[in-house]
């Protein structure tokens, strides 16, 4: 009877044996199975136990060189990185555990089985990593956003049928964004090394050539600036960035006359150009020839009504006038002088109101902060033209946007807690509140942080 049991129980040792050989054997068959059950619709989506056996068939001997195994890790791990919940939290990688799993797919697959699935799904790793990217770019984690823009990028030689570039991810918009990520991060060295390439590529992107000159200002080259940009004006010549960095440098460099020459043609060209008037008529400024500036604006705002840059900035050349007939003033006491003086301050005054209230009143896209400004400007001159009313108004407006620094600083207590201490101050036109923390101290002028001073 002994002997009975002990063969029964041999018997039995050798039909577990069995078992675990043939689950070891179709683990990887299991793991297909789990992939495609999860697809119907009454599927409970058990990513827990994919993932199982995801690792499982990766640690067996048996299946760890499966061409099979790594492509169906590579769907587990894609799955499980588009969801959003305490389980991809557990797994931040799992997308470039897909692309790796994905490319030794390929790499061991010498059969050519998994092949064109694997390749497929890369792209749909590309999309991932895109996403992945654009939200670390979003929170300001330029250096990760670049690597991840990066490894996008290797993705894009397997779009052989369009399927990245239908969805606006050719390899321009990443290595523009790699770009944009490596100057965000103070990398000037690699943004400046991918904006060349999508130069040297022929893009039309005005945004590469504007970002690489301001690099190359930033580094002192202003030579290779102006022939970033002029290279940017052959694919865009109109553009407005361009432009206006281009007369930023002559003006810096004193050369107004070189360049009121250069956009005279360019006008005679394109009457039409609003852009080139602008231009134009900042260059007058610089050479103090306010007439023709004016002129200038004026010859704008016929052709566009709506183009408030220019109507601004008359009304800012009109103020400009105001400083230096005050500068001539000082020290003057003949009354006759001084009499005549005020006349032209006053003057100078009505032109430039004119202007800000065209901007103030028909603005709609207006930046608020801007407008805020506006408004103390326009208060003040208001009251220095004794239009009372009108002052009024405009204290009333000012009054009421004062009243959103409170909202600014609930939210920068949400933010950093309570501070250790705060002061306020208030004038006639503003409210600055403070905010000092162990390490930061945060300023608020109005409904605007305007400095967040680093203490350590």
């Amino acid at each position: 009877m002994m002997k009975r049991f002990k063969i029964i129980g041999l018997i039995t040792v050798f039909l577990l044996l069995g078992l675990s050989i043939k689950a070891q054997k179709f683990s990887v068959e299991s793991m297909k199975m789990e992939l495609e059950d999860m697809t119907k619709p009454d599927s409970d989506r058990d990513y827990e136990n994919l993932l199982k056996w995801a690792e499982q068939t990766k640690s067996n001997p048996k299946t760890a060189n499966s061409p099979k195994m790594w492509y169906y890790r590579g769907l587990t791990f894609l799955k499980v990185s588009t969801l959003n919940n305490d389980l991809s939290a557990q797994y931040p990688d799992a997308i470039l555990t897909s692309l790796e799993a994905f490319q030794n797919a390929i790499a061991t697959d010498v059969k050519n089985k998994v092949t064109k699935e694997a390749e497929a799904n890369l792209l749909n790793v590309a999309i991932g990593l895109y996403n992945i990217a654009y939200g670390s770019y979003q929170s300001k984690d330029y250096a990760k956003a670049y690597k991840e823009f990066e490894l996008a990028v290797t993705l894009i030689k397997y779009d052989t049928d369009g399927l990245l570039k239908r969805n606006n991810l050719t390899e321009e918009v990443l290595q523009q964004m790699m770009g944009y990520s490596a100057m965000n991060d103070g990398n000037d060295e690699n943004a400046k090394k991918v904006f060349q390439k999508l130069i040297d590529g022929g893009t039309a992107e005005s945004n590469i050539y504007a970002s690489l000159a301001r690099i190359h200002l930033n580094g002192g080259d202003t030579t290779a600036a102006l022939q970033t940009i002029a290279t940017g004006k052959e694919y865009n010549e109109t553009d407005k960035t361009l432009i206006n960095m281009e007369l930023d440098i002559f003006l810096k460099q004193g050369r107004s006359k070189e360049l009121i020459e250069k956009l005279s043609i360019a006008i005679a060209d394109d009457p039409g150009n609003t852009i080139y008037y602008f231009a134009r008529a900042i260059s007058y400024e610089g050479l103090n020839n306010t007439e023709k500036a004016a002129a200038d604006y004026d010859k704008i705002l016929e052709i566009d009504p709506t183009y408030y840059d220019a109507a601004y900035n008359k009304g800012v050349m009109y103020l400009g006038k105001v400083s230096k007939i005050v500068e001539e003033l000082d020290g003057e006491y003949k009354p006759s002088i001084i009499e005549k003086k005020e006349a032209e301050i006053y003057a100078q005054y009505e032109l430039a109101i004119v202007e800000f209230e065209n901007v103030f009143d028909n603005n709609a896209e207006m930046n608020p902060s801007d407008k805020l400004e506006l408004a103390k400007t326009m208060k003040k001159i208001y009251a220095r033209l004794g239009r009372m009313d009108k002052y009024k108004t405009m204290k009333d407006f000012t009054d009421n946007q004062k009243l959103k620094v409170g909202d600014i600083v609930n939210k920068v207590y949400r933010i950093y807690g309570n501070p250790n201490s705060t002061t306020e101050t208030t004038s006639e036109n503003s409210i600055t509140k403070i905010l000092i923390y162990d390490k930061i101290t945060i300023y608020i002028e109005d409904e605007i942080v305007k400095l967040i001073q680093k203490n350590y």
